[in-house]
């Protein structure tokens, strides 16, 4: 495996197991800069979002590069504000990336009417301004109601927190049954948090001559689990690409699997419309 090797999703395209998550990456052009690295690190895959308010930057980014807009793939999400209208969402977010197409949307959260929004972005996808759909926060039940409500579209992705303490086993044995891909934010540990001092850890990144960082993410690679790092400094963006020059033994990847607790540490996706309003993020207007 290579920096941009890829799995094929189950509408048969491609997607990067390795991409780079602009969450909390600034807007404006300190984030262009940043994203713009990461490209050139080899990264082809970006993942973005309304409401990480750099959408702007990301394109920015994309076209400074000077790689070719079919190499890249390039993931948006559609906020609580626009699950009334997910066509004025997406074309929106269009704008802003300077693209024609993105490669996925997904619905960030299950908010209120979630399943009507995701037959909406059924017909988005079918009209192909977007190459694949999904979810994001989901549970098996909530992927389920949109099957129940008339979905028709099994979604090609559903993006969790999933990190050695939080592996998400059962979600993901779940979605391979049913063709959708599992994606890992925070893949390092989670929201304020990270496993790159557990001493278990270190004892394997020792053995492989690597950092801790590289075998947290290794480990959902060879899981299948397509991992979105994120970092703001030229030499961690770098490094964190560098996952596939070693491979994890049967027994390091069982040393991994017993860190498991299932400590998810972002908000309960079960109680997403019950989140206090002023914990929510402020969209701003983009540089």
């Amino acid at each position: 495996m290579e920096s941009k090797t890829t799995i094929e999703l189950n509408n048969n395209v491609s997607i990067p197991l390795l991409g780079f998550g602009v969450w909390r990456v600034p807007s404006g052009e300190e984030g262009r800069s940043i994203i713009r690295t990461a490209i050139e690190y080899g990264y082809r895959h970006i993942d973005t979002a309304r409401v990480y308010c750099n959408e702007k930057a990301v394109g920015r980014a994309i076209k400074d590069s000077g790689v070719k807009r079919e190499e890249l793939f390039v993931t948006t999400k559609l906020w609580r504000d626009d699950f009334s209208d997910p066509r004025r969402g997406l074309m929106q977010s269009l704008e802003r990336l300077g693209l024609d197409y993105v490669d996925l949307f997904l619905l960030h959260w299950p908010f209120t009417d979630y399943q009507k929004a995701y037959i909406e972005l059924e017909k988005l996808y079918k009209e192909g301004y977007t190459r694949a759909i999904g979810v994001s926060n989901f549970k098996e039940h909530h992927i389920e109601s949109l099957f129940k409500a008339g979905a028709t579209v099994v979604p090609q992705i559903n993006q969790v927190e999933c990190h050695p303490e939080n592996q998400e086993t059962e979600l993901l044995s779940y979605c391979r049954k049913q063709g959708i891909v599992l994606e890992a934010y925070s893949p390092l540990g989670g929201q304020g948090f990270t496993l790159v001092n557990d001493p278990r850890i270190m004892a394997i990144a020792s053995y492989y001559k690597v950092s801790a960082a590289q075998v947290i993410l290794r480990f959902n690679v060879q899981r299948g689990v397509v991992v979105l790092p994120k970092s703001c400094t030229k030499e961690r963006i770098k490094q964190n690409s560098d996952i596939f020059s070693f491979e994890l033994t049967n027994d390091d990847m069982s040393t991994l699997h017993s860190i498991n607790a299932n400590k998810r540490r972002a908000f309960d996706s079960d109680k997403i419309n019950d989140r206090p309003e002023s914990s929510f993020p402020v969209l701003t207007d983009e540089e």
